[in-house]
């Protein structure tokens, strides 16, 4: 007499089922992302004048609120300058910093050659929460020249 022995667990109909589920669910978890919109995005460059004149060696640091978003790019010889990874459009404040330092003031023991990348420059200009520079960075290339005064 031949006997058939099935062992508990060990049932091929619910493993086939559950891996037909496991394949519909990652189908339908990969597919929710399709018809989100991508935010729009963009760049930004200019030049950074004191009192007429390039200002370099220092950061130009962009700030946002609403995009939620931060970008900084160091000021070239010439003043020049460009933040070539896209951002999120958006209103963005803007100040100026030494470079490495973020929104630190260089410190009275601080390197001088960072101290000195702010020198004339007014020091509403030096922190996201005095500055009165704004932009909006619009989808694409943007530009945004600065003029400061002593």
């Amino acid at each position: 007499m031949l006997t058939h022995s099935t062992r508990a667990g060990l049932n091929p109909a619910p493993t086939l089922s559950r891996l037909t589920l496991c394949l519909l669910l990652t189908a339908l978890v990969t597919g929710c992302g399709a018809g989100v919109d991508e935010v729009p995005k963009g760049t930004v460059k200019g030049t950074v004048k004191l009192d007429g004149k390039p200002l370099s060696g220092a950061r130009v640091n962009f700030t946002s609120g609403t995009a939620g978003a931060g970008a900084y790019a160091d000021l070239q010889q010439d003043g020049t300058y460009a933040i070539s990874d896209p951002i999120p459009a958006g209103d963005y404040k803007v100040y100026l910093s030494s470079p490495g330092l973020g929104d630190a003031p260089p410190d009275e023991s601080g390197n001088q050659e960072l101290k000195d990348a702010l020198k004339g420059v007014p020091e509403k200009y030096q922190s996201d929460q005095s500055t009165d520079l704004q932009t909006v960075i619009k989808e694409g290339e943007n530009t945004f020249d600065i003029d400061l005064k002593p």
